[in-house]
């Protein structure tokens, strides 16, 4: 048996492996496909032929450059414990304790991966009928893929929100040694302004929109204390008309997210996280509370939330932010 199967692997490599490792979509079926080709080039007890092993040998090699990161995951918690739609959110919020989450939802763009020396490779978002929007243009411009993040579920103090929800983005960048990761935080210009009733999923959310020269709200987070307390994030001073394009934003509001280390990262098992304790630190939502706090607001109440999320008070990207963390 073990015979036969070496020679069908050795078949497949001369009839064209690469087709064969194309086909090969589940990283189990991966792993085990290398557990094989090691067995028989280590271990197999009827090899005989140097080409049979060399044969092998461009099996696993092959294998391995097909293989690719297909996901990266998104988290929200405050503090170390996750925050839901069930229960409290966990410690103080903005100066509050007993706050209960109403809505949780942000745009991503722009993924790359950082390595060691500080280079860059993309993350191809890919195209998905409900969250994602591959990277592509249109009359206005060329723009980057863009995903959708959604953590509530609509249920207990979430309710008035949306029954789905999504916690990653797909797509796929070259398994590497990386030390970080990087996104924006928002919509990509050219499809940022646009008419949400026909825009595609998911720049069709009524939601997450705010009008046709503004664009869409990048985040939308909001908790129960002792009122309702609104983050709304979004490009905000855009001059344009409905007859073409939005030309600028005074306040773009697109902060980038940075974060590297030293280390060599897993995305397998590690999640880009958002702490919503620290998005507020330095805010105070008791006795009368944040309130509305829309972007570029300037009051002492909304000003730490720009900061902490790595934006100035002219809505430029600071590289600070200290919301954002792998875990």
């Amino acid at each position: 048996m073990y015979l036969n199967c070496s020679e069908k692997i050795t078949q497949i490599i001369k009839r064209g492996t690469m087709k064969f490792i194309n086909n090969l979509k589940s990283p189990i079926t991966i792993a085990l496909c290398l557990v094989v080709a090691l067995f028989f080039q280590f271990c197999n007890p009827f090899a005989a032929k140097k080409e049979n092993n060399d044969d092998q040998l461009t099996l696993l090699a092959l294998l391995s450059l097909n293989r690719s990161i297909s996901q990266i995951n998104f988290d929200v918690v405050s503090g170390s414990e996750k925050v839901s739609c069930s229960g409290n959110i966990p410690g103080t919020i903005a100066n509050t304790t007993g706050s209960k989450l109403k809505d949780l939802r942000f745009y991503v763009h722009d993924i790359k991966l950082i390595r060691r020396d500080g280079s860059k490779v993309d993350f191809t978002i890919n195209q998905e009928a409900t969250w994602q929007i591959a990277s592509g243009s249109n009359s206005f411009g060329s723009y980057s893929g863009v995903a959708l993040l959604d953590f509530e579920d609509a249920t207990n103090s979430c309710v008035g929100g949306t029954t789905d929800m999504n916690k990653s983005v797909r797509g796929s960048a070259p398994i590497g040694e990386y030390t970080g990761v990087e996104f924006k935080l928002g919509v990509p210009f050219f499809l940022n302004h646009m008419t949400n009733t026909t825009a595609s999923a998911p720049l069709n959310s009524s939601a997450m929109y705010w009008a046709w020269n503004s664009g869409y709200k990048f985040s939308k987070i909001e908790f129960i204390a002792s009122s309702t307390n609104q983050f709304h994030l979004g490009s905000q001073l855009c001059s344009g008309n409905t007859q073409g394009p939005v030309n600028t934003c005074g306040r773009p509001n697109l902060p980038t997210i940075s974060i590297s280390g030293s280390t060599i990262i897993d995305l397998s098992s590690q999640s880009i996280t958002l702490d919503i304790a620290k998005l507020y630190n330095g805010s105070d939502a008791s006795g009368t509370g944040i309130n509305t706090c829309m972007a570029g607001n300037g009051t002492a109440a909304c000003q730490p939330i720009i900061t902490n999320l790595g934006l100035d008070t002219n809505g430029q990207s600071t590289l600070t932010q200290t919301t954002f963390s792998l875990k």
